[in-house]
């Protein structure tokens, strides 16, 4: 939660005001804003011709009003009236109470909202779904810093007067016209009137519509058991055809109980026409296949041998699809081997099939392909340009080639991420995203020549240490099997390591015996590598959560001497002592001062996308371009902001995590070789200008959150080798040809699949 600082004055304890109807705020006067109380990080506020206007002068300005009563009802919502100078991210609270942890506020009862970048007057709707807390006490308005506002008009409103419809066939038909959901013209989120009914027996939702570009819309609903908005978001096809997309929300915790109010929330871009919206039983609409993916299974696929080529194709219809009659087109150079054979089976709403054909290139290059589809529910053509590689005519090795590793400007370190030790963990990356498919294949991370080959690339392509997710709470561990793999590795000794403890902890599970336990065990099982990582000389120790430790042990003074313990403990096993690195996100210069007081000597973070990212997001997407256009700015902000303390650049590798958490992540979309490399370049420059030692890559192979640059099948080797290009400082000409396990006879590593589980 974005920390409470509620500043609470004498006139919290003013006497409520009740309404009859929802209220509405409109400032005509001074004693019109009196129950809206600016706290200390507005300045300049005032009443001026019916309008507020304030400055927001701190982190975490805020108006906060305790005079109301409202008696809550599922159909409402704040209608906010507003001017800034720049856009930003907002959030109102609301509460039934008025006493308790900051003053009855919570994370929970709260919703974002987002000021657009139009410097005129917006008109935004809250919709807060509050209905569950029975009666309104108190509602909070925050601001975000560096900005001027202008507020005329904040109202508590009832779209339709809250009359549920009698209608109970839950089934719309629009024909492109929507007035009938919309809660006023100017609002995006659109509503069915209020209504009641079970979602018992209701688990399909199917919306009808065209669009003539792609994005993300969603399902809206609240139900009698939980506040808030609910939402199951989906992805739409730009093609102006219109498609049936059924969503099984039987599978969402919150489809439960009585369903008191269904919306609608159209992409933001392009032009649609909504045909309907109905709720059933079962799926709805005709069949329709979508081939959902269509390239190389494999990466780094070079000429003169046989590859695979596969598509994958997904019922996103109603009704079962037979599978459709199936060539594909290659032009001259291009040999299929073989293709796949006639599968008359049928495909229900949702289900995929994968096909796979055998290629084989005469002569590297770039070549364009194309799959025809025809029969009932086909879908239109797919095209892909294939990339077919030199081949390296190798021999066979029995084990995995040595590395041959390249000298460097500076340290290169980059996060690693051992989460790929058992087959159930790469089901959702095989069913979501084929294309990040890693060269190693579906790999066992706990077996020691996948290990060796991690090794290898990261040594060939510049990268000095893995910063490694280490996992302990209250002398629990757990994902220590690549540590141990490593351990066992032939060739580890090409590559340092370093903890990056990843304290998720739970609250209150840091104490100062946790914390000499945890040094000792450190001691004794990791800073006795040779390979392990030091700055200034000492092993590094990056902690992912420092303010976590601050809080458990009571503070700033006990951090300071449980970590002089932790030093001393160092020094009594001959070592010169321990760096400790501070990981985290909005380090003012005072916490900066608190931590350097504390015993870190560096900070640094997990990823950096630059502040534009998450103003220019539409539909919970991003383009990586603004990552690569903003993280300078970003690094030298933070290196101006510690101080003392040492900053450690972060070059993002990218964010995606549909394949853990669904269509409603956020995604970083346009990743490219190229782009990287501009960021590496800028990282380079900004090093050499700040003496920085090293450079951080942001994680290598978290492959479900989409932050991955590990050999695979999307990129090959591109991604490692922008590395080399900008950091390397051997001759290029000395460089080594990266080399996949099967060049040389080696592999596959994958895991078998487990029946039941994603092909």
């Amino acid at each position: 939660m974005k920390k409470c600082s509620i500043i609470l004055a004498m006139f919290c304890f003013l006497t409520s005001v009740t309404w009859a109807e929802p209220p509405t705020w409109e400032f005509q006067t001074a004693a019109d804003l009196s129950a809206w109380v600016p706290n200390g990080h507005l300045a300049s506020v005032e009443v001026k011709d019916g309008i507020v206007h304030a400055e927001a002068v701190g982190w975490d300005p805020f108006f906060q009003n305790r005079e109301v009563t409202i008696t809550a009802a599922p159909w409402q919502y704040v209608l906010l009236r507003i001017k800034a100078d720049r856009p930003g991210l907002g959030e109102l609270f609301w509460s039934g109470q008025l006493e308790g942890q900051y003053g009855g506020l919570s994370q929970g009862k709260s919703v974002g909202f987002q000021v657009g970048d139009k410097k005129d007057w917006q008109e935004i709707a809250v919709f807060p779904f509050w209905h569950t807390e029975g009666t309104i006490r108190q509602l909070r308005l925050d601001l975000y810093n560096e900005g001027r506002f202008e507020i005329d008009r904040i109202a508590v409103l009832e779209w339709h007067k809250g009359q549920v419809t009698p209608d109970n066939s839950f089934s719309w038909e629009f024909n492109g016209d929507i007035s009938s959901w919309q809660v006023t013209p100017d609002i995006r989120n659109l509503f069915a009137p209020p209504l009641r009914f079970e979602a018992a027996g209701k688990k399909w939702v199917t919306v009808q519509m065209k669009s003539d570009q792609p994005g993300l819309a969603a399902i809206l609903w609240a139900g009698d058991q939980e506040a808030g908005l609910k939402t199951e978001e989906f992805e739409i096809r730009g093609d102006d055809r219109l498609h049936a997309y059924n969503l099984n929300l039987s599978g969402n915790p919150s489809w439960k109980g009585s369903i008191l109010a269904l919306g609608f929330r159209p992409p933001d871009r392009g032009t649609i026409s909504l045909q309907s919206i109905s709720v059933g039983s079962e799926p709805s609409g005709p069949a329709e296949l979508e081939v959902t993916y269509f390239g190389f299974e494999n990466g780094v696929n070079r000429a003169g041998q046989t590859c695979n080529v596969m598509a994958r194709l997904t019922n996103q219809g109603g009704q079962p699809a037979a599978l459709p009659e199936m060539k594909l087109q290659v032009p001259s150079g291009i040999e299929i081997i073989n293709a796949p054979d006639k599968n008359e089976k049928n495909l229900a709403c949702g289900d995929y099939t994968d096909l796979i054909w055998q290629v084989k290139a005469a002569q590297p290059g770039r070549f364009p392909i194309t799959l025809q589809c025809t029969g009932p529910a086909a879908p239109g053509p797919a095209e892909v340009t294939l990339a077919f590689e030199k081949s390296l005519h190798l021999p066979a090795a029995d084990y995995v080639p040595p590395p041959r590793p390249i000298h460097t400007s500076l340290d290169v370190c980059a996060y690693y991420f051992p989460g790929w030790e058992m087959p159930q963990k790469w089901d959702c990356i095989r069913r979501v995203a084929p294309i990040r498919k890693p060269l190693l294949g579906y790999y066992d991370e706990s077996n020691p020549e996948c290990v060796d080959w991690q090794i290898k690339w990261a040594a060939e392509n510049g990268i000095s240490c893995f910063l490694v997710d280490w996992y302990w709470t209250a002398g629990q561990q757990a994902l220590t099997h690549w540590f141990d793999a490593y351990r066992q590795a032939r060739y580890r000794d090409y590559l340092k390591v370093a903890i990056m403890w990843a304290n998720h902890n739970p609250p209150d599970t840091h104490s100062v015996q946790d914390w000499l336990n945890v040094t000792r065990h450190w001691i004794d099982n990791y800073f006795n590598l040779k390979t392990y990582y030091t700055i200034d000389g000492k092993p590094a120790v990056f902690i992912w959560n420092p303010q976590g430790i601050t809080h458990d042990l009571g503070g700033s003074p006990a951090v300071k001497e449980t970590f002089e313990k932790s030093q001393q403990m160092a020094r009594d096993a001959g070592l010169p002592g321990i760096t400790f690195i501070a990981m985290g996100y909005g380090f003012t210069p005072e916490i900066a001062e608190n931590l350097l007081g504390e015993g870190y000597t560096g900070t640094t973070t997990y990823h950096e996308w630059g502040k534009p990212v998450g103003q220019a997001m539409t539909e919970q997407r991003s383009q990586f371009d603004y990552v690569a256009q903003n993280s300078p700015a970003a690094w030298r902000e933070k290196d101006r902001a510690m101080g003392k303390l040492t900053y450690y650049p972060v070059v993002d590798t990218g964010w995606d995590s549909r394949p853990w958490h669904g269509n409603k992540a956020m995604a970083i979309e346009g990743r490219s070789p190229e782009l990287f490399e501009h960021l590496l370049r800028e990282a380079g420059t900004f090093c050499r200008e700040a003496q920085k030692p090293l450079v951080i890559l942001a994680p290598v192979n978290e492959w479900g959150e989409g932050s991955y640059i590990e050999p695979n099948t999307e990129f090959g080797f591109a991604m490692y080798e922008a590395i080399r290009k900008v950091f390397c400082t051997n001759d290029p000409s000395t460089w080594p040809v990266n080399v996949a396990p099967a060049d040389v006879g080696l592999g596959p590593y994958d895991y078998p699949v487990l029946p039941g589980h994603p092909q």
